[in-house]
């Protein structure tokens, strides 16, 4: 009399399968539009607004003008500026 066992078939882990066929895509369509796709160019119109800012690139400033302002001249200082304060050791790799 014979013995017949029957071999178990290993089951296909769906899942990660795919999870590692999807992930594999990622990597390569990334590479493929990092290194290999043409980028375009720059399709958008400059609205109005920006060429008032080429009228103000050619404004010239005077710093005279405004130091030698009356205005600036009558404002007044209520206040001292600040201590800088200890900044630390001289050598701070030496040891304590």
């Amino acid at each position: 009399m014979a013995i017949i066992l029957k071999q178990q078939q290993k089951k296909t882990n769906w899942f990660a399968l795919l999870t590692f066929v999807f992930l594999l895509a990622v990597i390569f369509g990334g590479a493929y539009f990092l290194f290999f796709a043409s980028s375009p160019g720059i399709e958008i119109i400059a609205p109005a607004s920006f060429q008032s800012t080429a009228e103000l690139s050619r404004v010239e400033f005077d710093p005279s003008q405004i130091i030698s302002n009356p205005t600036l001249k009558t404002l007044r200082q209520y206040g001292n500026l600040p201590n800088v304060g200890n900044l630390g050791r001289d050598n701070p790799f030496l040891g304590f």
